[in-house]
């Protein structure tokens, strides 16, 4: 069978009674899965716009509205391939972009000059200077005990000869990784790589000047097998090989960013010599090859917490193949070398004071300093505000709501791009639970009105018509859509985040009460990523994403784990500091902890 993938326009032949989203994951095509095709999500929509995908599945059905239906949209894991298929992926399942402008390197922060390439002269061998290759070479550039890196040794005498010994060869300290005819000192380049659950972040730099070359994102490969850790590692369990296939999802989506990233600036793979990595604790072990599977059961146990060196080569990274490639250490199961990056780069153990820093993502990670002493914990959060258990929740992608405004007699919307609206991202699924919690269509216990309730409340016409039963239960509309489904906020979309938020806060209280910091005690709250970049801090506060100070103590930090990594890549002593924050930070496990458990049950709640 031959089937095609719009609008890439990407064929590819398949057998009869194979399953389309298995299909497109082996071709190497991105849907999004976040229940890892258990046909419980909905997000795998497709739209069939040639051939028969056969009959409609009872989940089809509770999932995907009639008029989804109609216009020919199916969910990937439902459809058993049985005809040629022209298949069409909706734009919501590409790739994140939000993260790739926000790295930014602290003040006072002075990069090394780590990786050194130099054009010079070697002088040839002769009777009366009977050198050998590399003891001419470690002459010439100045270098004692110069030793070259595995495996480069069989190439140097042949670059030598080659050039008549005119070269540039490039070194880390007293390693020698390139050597080549004519001049590339201006060709010396480093990746700083962010490997989120969600999304994939790759900053190109320049290591001779230390200035930022240019920056990619993609949706993170593994995306396929669920939207959370736990997705991940089950998929792990499921099979001897499923571990190797994880880590080659995740080092493919590393390259095609370096793919990009190289094209774009017309730069040789072999010219990048140097990497570095953070990731949360799962996201380290799978891009090591490390399977996963302690992470997900008491006590959370990862198999290594320290920073881990790997030559590129063999990790399959398509760069200088004698590149080391550096991944920052850990602190827990489920606090990662992505938070101590966060921590390196707001320089979180030199604060005085009482400071938070949060990462939200698919969890939620909450660091607390007070004077220097630093604890942490993760939180369950779940991936609502990723948009993967909201019923019109997305990526935030072109088409995204990012933001609500609710007055009196109307919703007002703007979404990313300024393009139609095809869904909620975090930033506006915040805007909106805050709005309609103002306007008073959904009361502080989370419970959302009826229309009704709503009349009689005295809430304006406009406002609680919108209040409609939907096969999704009761429900808000945020956008009326012509000839297509309205975009809601269902009742159970609010619930979701309740649950979320109130995880976020009970995991800062019960750091707080660790440390015993009250409110008022709080200098700052930083938040990280891309979530914490475009959220409206007060949409956050009204919810009660955060503990009550004052909004002008609330700062976004940017793409912090980026910068965190960046810096790694541009300094040893920035790699050594990383290994101490991780040895003196505080670990506080939340699952067994009778604070975290009492503070729960009052987060929930949005007053």
């Amino acid at each position: 069978m031959n089937i095609s993938f719009l609008p890439d326009a990407k064929k590819i032949q398949a057998d009869a009674g194979g399953n389309l989203l298995s299909i497109a994951e082996k071709a190497g095509i991105l849907i999004d899965a976040s229940c890892a095709g258990a046909g419980k999500c909905g997000k795998c929509k497709v739209k069939i716009t040639e051939g028969n995908p056969g009959e409609i599945t009872q989940a089809e059905r509770e999932l995907l509205s009639e008029n989804e239906l109609a216009a020919g949209y199916r969910l990937a894991c439902c459809v058993t391939v049985q005809s040629d298929l022209e298949v069409v992926i909706p734009t919501l399942h590409g790739g994140s972009t939000r993260k790739k402008k926000m790295t930014r390197l602290p003040d006072g922060f002075q990069p090394e000059e780590r990786i050194l390439s130099v054009f010079g002269k070697v002088p040839k061998a002769s009777m009366k200077y009977q050198m050998n290759d590399l003891g001419r070479i470690a002459e010439a550039f100045q270098k004692s005990g110069l030793r070259p890196a595995p495996g480069l040794i069989r190439q140097l005498h042949q670059a030598l000869e080659a050039s008549r010994g005119k070269v540039t060869a490039t070194f880390y300290k007293d390693t020698l990784l390139n050597l080549e005819e004519d001049d590339h000192t201006s060709q010396c380049f480093g990746i700083a790589f962010d490997i989120g659950t969600t999304t994939v972040v790759g900053m190109l730099w320049d290591m001779h000047t230390g200035q930022i070359t240019d920056v990619e994102a993609r949706t993170n490969y593994q995306s396929i097998y669920g939207a959370d850790v736990i997705s991940r590692i089950q998929f792990c369990n499921e099979g001897a090989s499923h571990t190797e296939v994880m880590q080659q999802k995740v080092v493919q989506c590393m390259n095609d960013i370096l793919e990009d990233l190289l094209s774009r600036n017309d730069i040789e793979p072999g010219h990048v010599y140097d990497a570095t990595i953070v990731g949360n604790t799962t996201m380290s072990h799978l891009v090591s090859g490390v399977h996963p599977k302690s992470m997900a059961r008491t006590p959370f146990a990862p198999v290594f917490c320290s920073a881990q060196n790997m030559q590129a080569d063999r990790l399959g990274l398509r760069i200088s193949p004698y590149a080391n490639v550096f991944l920052l250490p850990n602190i827990a199961g489920h606090v990662g070398s992505d938070i101590v990056g966060m921590m390196l780069a707001v320089r979180m153990d030199s604060l005085d004071g009482c400071h938070i820093a949060i990462d939200i993502g698919t969890n939620g990670e909450v660091v607390l300093t007070k004077n220097g002493h630093m604890v942490t914990c993760s939180t369950a959060a779940g991936p609502a505000f990723e948009g993967a258990t909201i019923h019109h929740g997305m990526r935030a992608a072109p088409g995204a709501i990012e933001s609500v405004e609710i007055t009196e007699h109307a919703v007002s919307i703007q979404t990313i791009e300024d393009l139609p609206p095809i869904g909620i991202c975090g930033s506006g699924l915040i805007d909106a639970v805050a709005q309609v919690l103002d306007a008073g269509i959904v009361e502080n216990s989370g419970r959302m009105l009826t229309r009704d309730e709503a009349d009689k409340a005295g809430i304006s016409p406009e406002l609680s018509r919108r209040l409609v039963e939907t096969p999704q239960g009761l429900s808000f509309v945020l956008a009326y859509r012509e000839g297509k489904d309205d975009i809601l906020l269902t009742q159970q979309d609010v619930r979701e985040v309740q649950l979320a938020k109130g995880a976020i806060l009970a995991g800062i209280q019960t750091l707080m009460k660790n440390l015993e910091i009250a409110e008022e005690d709080l200098d700052s709250i930083m938040l990280a990523g891309a979530f914490g970049n475009y959220i409206r801090k007060e949409s956050a506060l009204r919810i009660g994403l955060f503990p009550r100070i004052s909004i002008d103590r609330i700062f976004s930090v940017g793409n912090a784990a980026g910068s965190g990594s960046s810096m790694a890549l541009l300094s040893d002593a920035e790699r050594k500091h990383a290994c101490e924050i991780a040895e003196k930070t505080e670990h506080i496990e939340l699952s067994m902890n009778m604070d975290f458990q009492e503070f729960y049950i009052t987060a929930m709640s949005f007053e």
